[in-house]
């Protein structure tokens, strides 16, 4: 058959690159008319695709491209903790900035300690970190809501509510994966499926957030 369960496996693999290079053509086009905010997801897209295409070629290269798992967790908890602090959080205090530049450097000691170039051994907690990290910040802006530290915004909170459940999902994905490496595949399996899914849809939600921005700021 066509159409085999293994044919769909394929396609869900590559979902993550055609959504994110959905948001990169988006965010080309009204680059000019988005916000700050806008602009930190659209380098976000940008780099999904370009980690996508590195691992791709240093898997056939190399035989192993799990080098990319706590380097992409850096960059990405770079990019979102920058986001909130300049965007949502309008300059938030230096507890937040040492707390991130602490978690950022405990990713950055991952990297060079996580041995990638042996997979039997490699062990790595750079994306748990960045994950929990990211559900705290979004937990933590909701918080400055309830207190009126910041401004109440509609679709600000959709999109904050948005990001905690995913990182949520990347977060248990992530502790299984590092933590219960004896967890049957019958378990694993259906959270790998959801986390391949909600990527996806990730990124194609990033893609509207930018192109709404666009449109509201064009107003």
């Amino acid at each position: 058959m066509l159409f085999t369960i293994d044919f769909w496996l394929k396609i869900l693999q590559h979902l993550p690159a055609i959504t994110s290079f959905i948001g990169i053509i988006v965010g080309v086009f009204i680059y000019k008319k988005i916000d700050i905010g806008s602009k930190y997801l659209f380098f976000y897209l940008v780099i999904a695709l370009i980690a996508y295409l590195l691992s791709r070629y240093i898997a056939i290269a190399f035989n192993n491209n799990l080098i990319l798992i706590p380097i992409f967790g850096f960059i990405e908890l770079l990019l979102f903790s920058m986001l909130y602090h300049r965007f949502l959080f309008k300059n938030s205090n230096r507890v937040f900035q040492l707390i991130i530049g602490v978690l950022l450097l405990l990713i950055i000691i991952d990297i060079a300690t996580c041995n990638p170039f042996e997979s039997e051994k490699f062990k790595s907690y750079g994306r748990v970190i960045d994950s929990v990290a990211l559900v705290f910040i979004s937990l933590y802006y909701y918080w400055k809501v309830l207190k009126n530290d910041v401004q109440k915004d509609g679709h600000i909170l959709v999109f904050n509510g948005i990001v905690l459940l995913f990182f949520l999902l990347n977060s248990i994905w992530f502790l299984i994966v590092n933590f219960l490496v004896n967890t049957p595949n019958k378990i694993m399996f259906p959270i790998w499926l959801i986390n391949a899914i909600a990527m996806p849809l990730f990124y194609l939600y990033l893609a509207y957030y930018i192109w709404h921005n666009g449109k509201i700021q064009k107003r």
